[in-house]
């Protein structure tokens, strides 16, 4: 009886472990979805707000816009990254120097916030 028990005591003890490696990962998961539901309210905000297009096509960063301001270098693009999509900034952290300039290169073309998080998810997700 006691070898059972300790059997059991060690398969106990291997899963309660197991679940608090887990915890972090879970935390982390619950963070980036609640930062892409917070992005897409201030998204659905924005449409409501202002559903017209710019006039001139370019816009300061942090105007309420469905685009960033043209002509950031890659420093102040991050910045303004962070600070309008914040888990499309959390994902771009996660991509290598050489996507990171892939992303920066589709900003200068299409500096469209739709545009942007599109290529980060393709290069996440490895199609290039």
């Amino acid at each position: 009886m006691p070898s059972t028990t300790l059997r059991f005591s060690a398969r106990a003890h291997g899963c309660a472990a197991g679940l608090l490696l887990l915890i972090p990962l879970l935390l982390g998961a619950d963070d980036y979805l609640r930062e892409i539901e917070e992005e897409a309210k201030r998204q659905a905000t924005n449409l409501v707000i202002d559903p017209s297009p710019a006039a001139s096509g370019t816009t300061a960063v942090g105007d309420i816009s469905d685009r960033l301001a043209t002509g950031l270098d890659q420093a102040t693009f991050e910045r303004a990254l962070r600070e309008n999509l914040p888990g499309t900034y959390a994902f771009y952290q996660r991509l290598g120097p050489d996507q990171q300039k892939q992303v920066y290169e589709t900003y200068r073309s299409d500096n469209r916030f739709a545009s942007i998080s599109e290529q980060v998810a393709r290069l996440l997700n490895g199609k290039y």
